[in-house]
């Protein structure tokens, strides 16, 4: 097969009903200054003569040969050859080329459709697969192939062909090179009428003509149905061989025919708002650099014919070269051309003349990454106009670049567009084809043929937020609390091109820019101008907050107050910023005035966070949306020493600040527990845990050993380092190590309320100092952390400082254990000296808590009684009081303290009860004392004995080993349960020493005990009844009665025996005294039992006749009327009774007890 040589390629212009005017593409292949076919020109020295084929079936594609229409002569381009030849001397021509324009295997044009176009269209799938509105595109430009191979070197060489697709980018440069021709068709109009088909080949008297028949590719036009004059394009060619490929042109007839008037049909617009332009979604970001308007166009059809020049069976190759951009403001008629150029062209200072007309925009797939295999890509938009042309280098970029200003009167350039692109105002646009020889549609034509968006509109807004402003000011990263700026000033940040010529503010704002380039390369900026729509500073007060705290926004801070203060009219101008610093114990009460200085709180870090605020947009006519008017935060760090820090600590109850408890260990219950808890008060609820308990006393939260506050409640624990334990990071819990360093010690707790908000910071590190009695037992202050327990509805003006201190009760070796008066102080320590209150005493009075160490030891006991007294006559004597004494080994060693005695249980003489009677065995009660898990002492607390009457101090004596045993509480001298017998148990307890009392805990009140049974009182007194009639004397008397449980159990006779004594009164013989004489004794008996009745009543009667008495009177001659007195004497029972027991075997039988000496009265 022959080498084909040359391409022809026509491309129509206008009908105007005669004659047709088209550009005649010629592309030489291989070199244009050799020979096309053995001796003839070269392509640029050939004369050209064309035949011109004119096919009126326009249903099918043409066939080689059949009539010529007519022929055209095409004479030498004068140019061409020095053009070519200054071409192949100003580049290195690869002769042999390697590169055939093979398409890629197996790949394929993609497009994204972007939403823009969607909407304009009503887009709905099924035209083509080849494009996608997913995130294909997206992620096949974010993720590329992880593998990447390097391009190889470009070949210094150039083929021809390059050098003839440089020509094609300017029309006039092409045609100086010969490479088109404009021709003029005079053709039959009625020929015209239903379409057609136009070629062109070689006439046989052409140069070259050898070509004919294989050494040239012809492709066909195909004529729209033209009734009347107008404007022809050609958007497809098509081949004209023997034999079609075997497809359906049909689509492509269609696509030619759509687009036979040049223009775009599905124009779409948008500008960019978010920072990621492939993001067409709102994400938050706003983009940090105006890429102005992007416009789409026809994004399918594009596409499609991509696609086709990859995979060409119907060798239908595309007509359309690129894109000419007009625009407009919405409701205005004319239309601007953004990609009109001009200058002098030439080649290797060969000059050709001057151009001045419009250059296109070109649409080029690519693959990412420099992959050689795979899909290749088309933007998702073909153009963006941020103000200047849309063709050639914007040589206001590259001036701001630091590069060379440039002259643009030796080359060609875009034309700055007769239409400026401002913020606020709306832009239509619409897109014209341009062909490959430079031709198409004018500015001043209309499209003729229907599309679905042949025009674009798009209000333009301002999407870039303000940058940040400057500080004029040299501000130090830690500013001196001591001495802080007194003011700050700042300046309107800069706004960079273009979005700064689009605020359309300044008149000359190119120059501007330039003379600001200076100042930007020293500062390593790009240049701009302070943004003309920033009119005010928004000043953000914010202080720095606690770690972990929600309301922290950004870091560590909280926004306080904001406010806004107004940049001086002039742009150049600076904003000054006055501080006025005011001590508060609350930052959120500060009120901050609208103008004039800033209000600062002291003793905290500050941070001003400024960005400067846009002007108004009431109508939204300017901004993108309102958040836009904000800019970039700068920020400055500050703090100033408070002055005054009085009423540091919140008021409170003493007794809510200052404590002590003593915890008792923890305790199985058991039966003496679980009675001491009944004794406290507290039923049969089991004691807690030392934790729970501890928790609970104090108000806060505990898991184990580990105290943490309450919901709501910040807390900052201390603790002195004589108590094992470890705080959190944040201080807000704290854990014991054991119950060991906690119980059976004093715990003081010291809780203040810092009256002051989370913020505040003037304390030193550990800047609170606890002294105990001058000594320091502990430091500690908050930090700058807060825990979850306390943001659950926080309380956030106030911290509560919980301080643990630990006092040993126990006294030092060979001392007595005394109570305690601890006196505290707290002080604190700030950063500066500010005035503040006096350091804050507290003091406590801590009662005994170690019981005495003595243990009772009895050496003797007996019973003391009271004076004997009798009548002067002798007659009658008194009851005496009788107690029991005990003596003992020693006396208290504490001089305060005393020995103490209490029941644990008592039963009845066994030898005056029944024998039926069964004392069961129970088990002693333990002391009913408080268990006192917990005591708590506060600041002032009185002496409440505790303890002190769970035993019976005993009774001292005037010797200080003799001691009298009272009776049992709720006993007195006739109780019946004197008649059995007491176990006992004594102690020494702490009392005081008469004067002063001895503030003990009811645990700490007693020592070990003592214990003693078969302890007995004396009995209780016998009384006696007598009555004297004629007949006699009676007398009765009880028997003693045994209680157990408060129920007789006494036998049916009693066991004991009564006697009755009766006694007559005689003078002695010197007449100093009365003495008595005992006349008779008789036993009394139960009445009844001579009759042995059963015993009811428990007591004994005897009776002495008037007769026996008057014998037993004149015997001893006493008178008839002397008087008489009776006395009763009750005998405990024996195996063995004697006859006369008070007589002659006085002595062989114990008594019991006896009555008083009763006088018997007289008769009448």
């Amino acid at each position: 097969m022959a080498t084909q040589r040359l391409v022809i390629i026509p491309y129509l212009q206008e009908w105007d009903g005669a004659v047709l005017s088209l550009r005649l593409l010629l592309i030489p292949r291989g070199s244009p200054i050799s020979p096309l076919v053995g001796t003839s020109p070269s392509f640029a020295a050939a004369h050209f003569v064309f035949d011109v084929f004119v096919t009126p079936d326009a249903s099918s594609l043409p066939a080689p040969g059949g009539s010529v229409t007519t022929t055209v002569s095409s004479p030498i381009v004068a140019t061409a050859l020095p053009v070519f030849n200054a071409l192949a001397t100003q580049f290195e021509i690869d002769p042999n080329p390697t590169e055939n324009g093979t398409p890629p295997v197996n790949a394929q044009v993609r497009k994204q459709l972007p939403l823009s176009y969607q909407k304009a269209t009503g887009y709905a799938p099924g035209r083509t697969s080849l494009v996608s509105t997913d995130q294909s595109y997206s992620c096949a430009f974010k993720h590329p192939p992880s593998t990447y191979t390097p391009l190889p070197p470009p070949n210094p060489k150039i083929p021809w062909g390059r050098v003839v697709a440089f020509l094609l980018r300017n029309s006039a440069l092409a045609e100086a090179a010969g490479l088109i021709r404009v021709v003029q068709i005079p053709l039959d109009a009625k020929s015209l009428k239903n379409g057609a088909f136009i070629y062109m080949t070689l006439s046989s008297t052409s140069d070259a003509a050898a070509l004919l028949p294989n050494g040239l590719l012809s492709y066909a036009a195909r004529f729209p149905v033209l009734l009347a004059s107008r404007d022809i394009f050609t958007s497809v060619l098509f081949p004209v061989v023997a034999t079609p490929p075997n497809i359906d042109y049909g689509d492509i007839f269609a696509e030619v025919e759509d687009y036979d008037d040049g223009f775009a049909k599905a124009v779409h617009c948008a500008q960019p708002q978010q920072l990621d332009p492939l993001n067409e979604t709102p994400d938050g970001t706003r983009p940090a650099k105006e890429l102005g308007i992007r416009i789409g166009w026809d994004d399918e059809q594009v596409t499609i014919w991509m696609n086709r020049q990859l995979n060409a069976p119907a060798d239908s190759p595309i007509g359309v070269q690129g894109y000419r951009i007009d625009t407009r403001i919405t409701g205005t008629t004319p239309w601007n051309s953004l990609t009109q150029a001009a200058g002098p062209i030439g080649v290797n200072g060969i000059p050709l003349g001057t151009f001045n007309g419009e250059l296109a925009i070109e649409t080029h797939p690519v693959q990412f990454q420099a992959q050689t295999t795979g899909d290749f890509w088309l933007p998702l938009y073909f153009a963006s106009w941020s103000g200047p042309s849309l063709v050639t280098l914007d040589n206001t970029r590259i001036q701001l670049a630091g590069g060379p200003a440039g002259s643009n009167t030796n080359r060609v350039v875009g034309l700055k567009p007769a239409i400026a692109l401002v913020y606020g105002k709306s832009y239509d646009f619409r897109v014209r084809l341009s062909d490959h020889t430079g031709g198409g549609p004018v500015i001043s034509d209309t499209p003729s043929n229907p599309g679905p968006s042949p025009v674009g509109s798009i209000p333009f807004r301002r999407w870039i937020r303000p940058l940040a402003a400057t500080i004029n000011e040299t501000v130090p990263v830690v500013t001196d609390p001591v001495n802080p700026p007194a003011s700050i000033s700042l300046k309107r940040p800069l706004l960079f091109y273009p979005s700064v010529a689009c605020t359309d503010h300044y008149p000359n704002v190119i120059n501007q820019l330039l003379a600001d380039l200076p100042a930007a390369k020293a500062a390593g900026r790009e240049p701009g101008l302070p943004d003309p729509d920033v009119d005010r500073l928004q000043i953000t007060i914010e202080v720095r907050g606690l770690a972990q705290d929600p309301t922290c926004t950004d870091g560590p801070y909280i926004p306080l107050i904001t406010t806004t203060r107004p940049f001086p009219p002039d742009t150049a101008a600076s904003v000054i910023l006055d501080f006025a610093w005011t001590d508060t114990a609350d930052v959120y009460s500060l009120a901050e005035p609208a103008t004039g200085p800033i209000l600062l709180p002291t003793a905290r870090d500050i941070r001003l966070s400024m960005l400067p605020l846009c002007r108004d947009d009431p109508n939204g006519l300017y901004f993108g949306t309102d958040d836009v008017r904000y800019g970039r935060n700068v920020q400055v760090s500050l703090r100033k020493n408070s002055s005054t820090e009085t009423n540091l600590f919140a008021p409170d109850l003493p007794s809510n600040r200052f404590s002590a408890y003593f915890f008792q260990p923890d305790v199985q219950p058991d039966t003496a527990t679980m009675y001491a808890q009944r004794a406290a008060g507290a039923g049969n609820t089991a004691p807690t845990d030392l934790a729970s308990r501890m928790s609970n006393e104090l108000g806060l939260r505990n898991d184990g050993l580990t105290l943490r506050a309450q919901p709501g409640r910040r807390v900052v624990f201390g603790c002195t380092p004589a108590i094992n334990h470890f705080t959190g990071p944040d201080l807000a819990s704290i854990t014991f190590s054991s119950q060991s360093d906690i119980a059976l010690h004093w715990f003081v707790v010291i809780k203040l309320t810092l009256n002051r908000d989370w913020s505040w910071d003037q304390l030193v590190n550990s800047g609170i100092v606890v002294h105990r009695d001058g000594l320091q037992v502990g430091a500690f202050s908050p930090n700058r952390n807060i825990n979850s327990d306390a943001l659950t509805n926080p309380q956030r003006l106030q911290t509560d400082l919980i301080f643990f201190d630990e006092i040993d009760p126990k006294p030092a070796a060979g001392g007595f254990p005394q109570e305690l008066t601890p006196q505290y102080t707290i002080t604190c320590t700030f950063n500066n000296q500010p005035v503040a209150d006096p350091p804050l005493n507290l003091s406590i009075l801590l009662p005994i808590t170690t019981p005495p160490a003595q243990v009772p030891e009895i050496v003797s006991a007996g019973i003391a009684m009271s004076p004997y007294t009798r009548a002067a006559d002798y007659s009658s004597t008194a009851v005496r009081t009788k107690a029991l004494w005990i003596e003992l080994s020693a006396p208290p060693a504490d001089p305060r303290d005393r020995f103490f005695a209490r029941v644990l249980r008592n039963a009845p003489d066994p030898i005056l009860s029944s024998t039926s009677v069964n004392v069961s065995s129970t088990l002693e009660p333990p002391l009913p004392v408080d268990p006192e898990l917990v005591r708590k002492i506060v600041q002032g607390q009185a002496d409440d004995k505790a303890g002190l009457d769970a035993m019976q101090p005993l009774t001292p004596s005037d010797d200080p080993l003799h001691w009298s045993l009272p009776l049992p509480p709720g006993m007195t001298a006739s109780s019946p349960q004197l008649f059995g017998f007491f176990t006992y148990e004594l102690r020494v307890g702490h009392f005081g020493n008469g004067t002063t009392d001895m503030w003990s805990t009811a645990q700490g009140r007693f020592g070990a005990p003592l214990r003693v049974a078969g302890v007995q009182h004396p009995a209780p007194p016998l009384p006696l009844t007598l009555q004297r009639t004629t007949t006699g004397i009676a007398v009765s008397a009880p028997f003693a009665t045994p209680i157990l449980d408060g129920v007789s159990v006494q036998t049916l006779t009693p066991k004991s025996t009564l006697w009755v004594l009766l006694y007559a009164q005689a003078e002695q013989v010197d007449g100093q005294d009365k003495r008595n004489i005992l006349l008779s004794r008789k036993s009394a008996l139960p009445p009844g039992r001579e009759g042995k009745l059963r015993f009811t009543n428990p007591y004994g009667e005897a009776a002495f006749t008037a007769a026996e008495v008057a014998t037993m009177l004149a015997n001893l001659g006493f008178v008839a009327k002397a008087p008489l007195s009776v006395l009763a004497v009750e005998m405990l029972p024996q195996d063995v009774l004697p006859d006369d027991p008070l007589g002659a075997d006085l002595g062989s039988q114990r008594i019991l007890r006896t009555s008083p000496l009763v006088p018997v009265p007289g008769i009448c």
